[in-house]
């Protein structure tokens, strides 16, 4: 059995598909399918039960799965600890960040911070959708990622460490109506035309659940992929928003937007919250990750700021 056939396995169980698992790890589909048959030909028992649009695990998959992160953990934690027994950080940090988090922390400010530090480490930060930062940490694809929590649970293995929130607010173009007014019933503000993000968005899905919830419809006019181009809509005239206050305060189209807070009746609007995920590990005081080093250069310079 080779590295390989454990890394392969684990990307295909967490994406369920031998189309996306292959572009997980860069390999050409067949070559997937030949090492999985290779895995199953060596444990003697079928991982996957195989269909024409995706894949599940067996029972024997479900079992083999643990061990396999199990596994490839404990090969990365001994690689780190060898590297580093001269007493040098020493390693490569993976960061899964959001679109929208520069509002709530600057992190060019906190990577060059922790560089100084550790100027052994390398880093790759890539953006991340919210809804796939679970399977991106538990594969070791990130160390460890931010991710918009709304009505999420932390998976099995993985630890949610809160990191912001902040209060959801209408938005109008101040040659609005609404302008002239401080506060909205998101009753009535239902019935504007909204200018909403594409449904893979965390906040989009948040909003359509708290419209859910309360028996509430409203008109999605236009579905733009960033917040940046809804605000610019918005400060069009377009139509109205909901969104995190931060993100409408340092928006480039700020001075023509008018914030409302909005008043409910009901149950009282959820904040947007932002956690930091990482897996869950078991470690002595005295041992700690790149990823556990860099949370305390990022704890640091937050309480600075």
């Amino acid at each position: 059995m080779e590295l390989r056939h454990l890394v392969h396995f684990i990307a295909l169980a967490e994406t369920k598909q031998f189309t996306a698992a292959a572009r997980r790890v860069n390999v050409v589909q067949s070559g997937l399918s030949v090492t999985i048959k290779e895995l199953e030909e060596e444990i003697g028992a079928k991982l996957v039960n195989r269909t024409t649009r995706s894949v599940a695990l067996t029972e024997a998959g479900e079992c083999f799965l643990e061990y396999a992160r199990s596994s490839l953990s404990s090969l990365h934690e001994g690689i780190v600890a060898v590297r580093s027994q001269d007493g040098i950080v020493r390693g490569r940090l993976k960061i899964g960040i959001l679109q929208s988090l520069t509002p709530y922390v600057d992190l060019p400010a906190v990577l060059q911070r922790f560089r100084a530090k550790y100027p052994q480490v390398e880093f790759a930060v890539r953006a991340v959708d919210t809804d796939e930062v679970p399977a991106l940490v538990r594969s070791r694809e990130v160390d460890l990622s931010f991710q918009a929590v709304g009505q999420r649970t932390t998976p099995e293995g993985l630890e949610t460490i809160p990191f912001a929130h902040d209060v959801l607010v209408a938005v109008c173009s101040k040659r609005s109506d609404l302008a002239t007014r401080r506060s909205v019933k998101l009753e009535s503000i239902s019935t504007e035309e909204f200018v909403d993000l594409v449904a893979k968005r965390a906040l989009r899905a948040m909003l359509d659940h708290v419209f859910l919830e309360r028996g509430l419809k409203r008109s999605s006019t236009y579905e733009v992929s960033d917040v940046e181009t809804l605000l610019q809509f918005v400060s069009c005239g377009l139509g109205v928003a909901i969104v995190p206050a931060a993100l409408v305060r340092t928006s480039r189209y700020a001075s023509q937007l008018h914030i409302l807070k909005i008043r409910q009746a009901g149950p009282a609007m959820p904040k947007w919250r932002i956690a930091i995920v990482v897996r869950a590990q078991k470690r002595q005081p005295h041992e700690k990750t790149i990823a556990q080093l860099f949370l305390e250069t990022l704890s640091e310079m937050q309480k600075k700021a």
